[in-house]
C-alpha cells in the first residue's frame, strides 16, 4: 500500500455545528454523564470533573474555549474520553473529557480526501489544523493544546 492510499481511521465529533476530527486511537470511550462537579475559580471552558473508571476526568467545552456559551450538562450529555498525549508519567490527568453534541461517527479517509483549509477564518485554541474532508469543513483536535490549557488553569 502506498503512503497516499493509507487509510486514516478517525472519529468525527459534532461540536455546536462544527465538525472536529480526532484519531480513532486517541479516544478511549464515549460516555454519557449527568454528574459533572464544578471546580472553583476555573475558566468557563472547564465544565468541571466527573468520575470515570475511578479517575477524576476534567470535562472541557470546545464552544466555551472559543468564546461561546458552554453547553449545559444534563442527562443527554455525551463526552469523548481521550487519552492524554503527554509522555510524562507524572501527568495530573491521563484522560481528558470533551463535552459534545450529537452522535460521533467513525470514518475512514485516505490522505487524498483530507485537504488543508487555507480559507478558514479564525483560530480556535483546541484546533491544530483546519481541513476539508470530502469538501466539508472540519478541525483536527489538538489534544496537547488542551492539556496545556488544563495545566495553566491549575485544576
Amino acid at each position: 500500500m502506498t503512503h497516499e492510499n493509507e487509510l486514516i481511521k478517525s472519529i468525527i465529533l459534532t461540536l455546536k455545528n462544527k465538525l472536529v476530527v480526532v484519531p480513532n486511537a486517541a479516544v478511549a470511550e464515549i460516555i454519557s454523564v449527568s454528574d459533572v462537579r464544578e471546580t472553583k475559580n476555573s475558566p468557563n471552558w472547564l465544565l468541571g470533573k466527573t468520575r470515570w473508571h475511578g479517575v477524576d476526568l476534567p470535562v472541557v467545552s470546545y464552544e466555551a474555549a472559543d468564546g461561546d456559551e458552554a453547553q449545559a450538562v444534563n442527562l443527554n450529555t455525551q463526552i469523548a474520553v481521550m487519552y492524554s498525549a503527554s509522555e510524562d508519567e507524572e501527568i495530573k490527568y491521563p484522560f481528558i473529557g470533551l463535552a459534545m453534541h450529537g452522535v460521533p461517527h467513525v470514518s475512514t479517509f485516505t490522505r487524498e480526501q483530507i485537504n488543508a483549509d487555507e480559507g478558514a477564518l479564525g483560530d480556535h485554541p483546541m484546533v491544530a489544523h483546519k481541513v476539508r474532508i470530502n469538501g466539508a469543513a472540519a478541525g483536527i483536535l489538538d489534544i496537547p493544546a488542551i492539556e496545556k490549557m488544563l495545566m495553566r488553569a491549575a485544576v
